[in-house]
């Protein structure tokens, strides 16, 4: 090296150091751990990655330790299941209350799509993997699901930037509003699809819209088709007790088979209207329809498997819930009364044992307080055919609180911001980008609604065949 060049070489190095000093004052001081480590970093939390993520997401399945009683935790605990799509610390987060099981898949609900957002879908305590053992049922109330919530979001709220939005359709939807009333600030909005609040065991209001729904001639149709079946008792039982043994089903319920039946046929014309179309009306069997014929569309539309002995199993959290705080319908069945052996609004029939409790009717009460006067940023979903309506929330329209209710004209249970007509669907679009930041784009399948052969679409939305 000859004298020049060593002249220069401090001042090279110099430069050198300076840039290397530069890049590192300029690096994150704290940067951002990975989603799995800062999960499986959580007190009482355990994360898998899954395999199979759709495009741009990881999908991991959480399990989490929750106390069984929050005001107590020396009761013990129970792991409850979660499953995260993760797209970006950025993007907004859809939290998913169901209101029972959820399925361990990648589903993305409409509202994820929309928003292109990650998404936590929460098992509801009581069900499926997220049981207690034993079961005590005094702590299934809306109180401990809502501090189960709280916890959740407590713990994995920090690590992501965006907005959050709690939604549910169905006692999904329920579960979000019991959520916001006692936690409002967990998260930023939320949105509630076809959520009733009924006022009480055998709710009257439901008997009201069940008489008006629809045109006459299609009412008359299916109460006439509901005694046609029940008139053909034996053959019908015959039929079931076939179709049992050909999918392999089992029928314990106390009273056999006449029970079953009166429970599916009594549940029928609700639940035509739950999921069906004005359009269907055309497709009510005859009085001069084949036995068969009759069979077939109970099959369609009564929820004949919702009374196996898995699926009263599988549900019964639910009615437990109904019967102590969330109340339940009262169906209409007079004209059925001469031919029935079983009444259909008898919930004994859904539960291993009737709840020692009476009615609780304050917790009903505060949360349509809670939304009435003091919700802020809401959009509940509705159809004008569901008899779910019947005891839809009330909340007023209001832009200084960001709260809004849209009705879907011939709607069903399957009401979603994706029926909306395209003013409401603008409006909803608009509410949805002032809470989050987000432009919303509509996914490339637009769900317009459900139908009878919508099975796994239901599960996913979390309204399954089943009385709510």
């Amino acid at each position: 090296m000859d004298m020049q060049s060593k002249s220069h070489f401090p001042i090279v190095l110099s430069f050198l150091f300076a840039l290397l000093f530069c890049s590192i004052s300029h690096a994150d001081p704290f940067p951002t751990p990975d989603i799995m480590d800062y999960l499986n970093a959580v007190p009482g939390m355990e994360a898998e990655e899954l395999d199979n993520p759709p495009s741009g997401y990881r999908y991991i399945l959480i399990r989490y330790e929750q106390p069984i009683d929050h005001e107590n935790p020396m009761m013990g605990t129970f792991s409850q299941r979660m499953v995260l799509l993760h797209k970006s610390v950025e993007a907004p987060m859809v939290l998913a209350t169901n209101g029972y099981d959820i399925s361990v898949s990648t589903y993305r609900y409409n509202l994820t799509r929309i928003l292109d957002a990650s998404q936590l879908k929460i098992e509801h305590r009581y069900f499926a993997e997220s049981r207690p053992d034993p079961m005590d049922w005094q702590y299934l109330t809306i109180k401990q699901a809502a501090n189960d919530h709280h916890r959740i979001v407590q713990a994995i709220r920090p690590f992501y930037t965006g907005k959050w939005v709690s939604r549910g359709a169905s006692k999904g939807g329920m579960t979000a509003m019991y959520h916001r009333r006692f936690f409002p600030d967990d998260v930023d909005a939320t949105v509630a699809l076809v959520a009733p609040l009924s006022y009480g065991r055998l709710d009257p209001r439901y008997v009201r819209f069940l008489e008006q729904v629809g045109t006459k001639a299609c009412r008359d149709d299916l109460k006439q088709y509901q005694r046609n079946v029940l008139e053909r008792r034996e053959t019908m039982k015959a039929y079931i007790q076939t179709y049992a043994a050909q999918n392999g089903l089992e029928f314990n319920l106390p009273g056999g088979l006449d029970r079953v039946l009166d429970l599916t046929v009594g549940e029928l014309y609700f639940q035509f209207f739950q999921y069906g179309d004005l359009a269907y009306c055309d497709d009510i069997p005859s009085d001069t329809a084949s036995d068969q014929e009759l069979f077939n569309f109970m099959l369609s539309w009564g929820p004949l498997t919702f009374v196996t002995d898995t699926g009263l199993e599988q549900y019964e959290a639910y009615f437990y819930q109904a019967i102590t705080q969330l109340g339940y319908p009262r169906l209409l069945t007079e004209h059925l009364e001469d031919l029935l052996m079983y009444d259909p609004n008898d919930y004994s029939a859904y539960v291993s044992s009737w709840p020692t409790e009476r009615f609780d009717y304050r917790p009903m009460t505060d949360i349509a307080w809670f939304t009435a006067v003091r919700s802020e940023n809401v959009m509940m979903i509705y159809g004008d055919i569901d008899p779910w309506t019947a005891a839809a929330f009330y909340m007023p329209n209001s832009s200084a609180r960001g709260t809004h209710t849209f009705m879907v004209k011939g709607g069903n249970h399957g009401a979603n911001i994706l029926t909306l007509n395209w003013k409401d669907k603008r409006d909803a679009y608009q509410m949805l980008e002032n809470w989050t930041g987000v432009t919303p784009q509509d996914p490339p399948m637009m769900l317009r609604g459900f139908g009878m052969d919508d099975n796994a679409m239901l599960e996913e939305e979390s309204m399954q065949r089943r009385p709510l």
